[in-house]
Formats: C-alpha cells, sequence, structure tokens
C-alpha cells in the first residue's frame, strides 16, 4: 500500500535529507511544559499550599494570643 503510494505520488524516501534531532531538553524546560498541560492541577496546588500556609500562620497567631491572656 506504501509502495504503490509513493510510486503514485513520486515520492523516494532516499531523497529525503533533513532528520528530526530531538535535542536535550532543560529541567526547568521540562517543567514549565508540564505546567503548561496541567494547569488545573498546578492551580490546585499552588492554591492548596498557599492555603496550607496562611492557615499556619493564623493557627501560630491564635495560639500567641491565647497564651498571652
Amino acid at each position: 500500500m506504501e509502495y504503490t503510494k509513493d510510486l503514485i505520488l513520486n515520492v523516494n524516501m532516499k531523497d529525503v535529507k533533513h532528520k528530526i534531532k530531538k535535542g536535550k531538553t532543560s529541567w526547568t524546560s521540562s517543567i514549565l511544559n508540564s505546567i503548561k498541560k496541567h494547569k488545573t492541577i498546578t492551580i490546585a496546588t499552588i492554591s492548596l499550599s498557599l492555603f496550607i500556609a496562611i492557615d499556619i500562620a493564623l493557627l501560630t497567631n491564635f495560639m500567641y494570643l491565647l497564651t498571652s491572656i
């Protein structure tokens, strides 16, 4: 099937000189690509960590308030 397509379209794979070379990607670009692919998971993770940090800060301030009474 492929051979007949090549004959009909007059395509010769020996004439193709360019090849796709996959270069080594840096760790930062791989992280950015995964963030772009999984936006909802990234937003949920960032907001969850922010809420946890705010909760810890509020709890420690409340504990200091209770100990000062």
